[in-house]
């Protein structure tokens, strides 16, 4: 009677325990869905979800990693106005788009305000050039 016991408590603790991480998993509030390629932090991702977090170490400093848990990519970004949405318990980013490709801009973290990436047109040529995106046309670019 005590050893059916004991198997019960333990399962009762492990099936709680399972509940509570599969619930914590689903709201995920740094998760971003984005339905296109982007580039980030000198690398072009593929359209797909990934998460965007402070460093812990320094929060000037944002990671964004696959659902797996791989490091992608860490930026620096400045905060740039107060972030309308930031009572809402959800990352959301924005893009700008030069020469056909779309380049990560801002990060509205909760409760905080939104931040900017430096990013120039001049700047985004150069990174297309060094990525090898550059449309035909614009090659003398690489060059300056």
């Amino acid at each position: 009677m005590k050893k059916t016991l004991v198997v019960l408590l333990v399962a009762g603790v492990v099936s709680f325990a399972g509940v509570s991480l599969a619930r914590a998993q689903s709201a995920d509030p740094a998760l971003v869905k984005v339905p296109f390629q982007f580039v980030v932090s000198g690398k072009v991702l593929p359209a797909g979800s990934y998460r965007i977090t402070e460093q812990a170490e320094n929060p000037s400093l944002l990671l964004i990693t696959k659902l797996d848990g791989k490091p992608v990519g860490v930026f620096a970004a400045t905060e740039s106005e107060p972030n309308p949405l930031s009572t809402g318990g959800e990352v959301r980013v924005a893009f700008k788009k030069y020469d056909g490709q779309y380049f990560l801009w801002q990060v509205a973290m909760p409760l905080q305000d939104t931040r900017e990436i430096g990013l120039s047109k001049a700047s985004a040529e150069r990174m297309l050039a060094k990525l090898n995106l550059m449309p035909a046309g614009h090659a003398d670019v690489a060059s300056k």
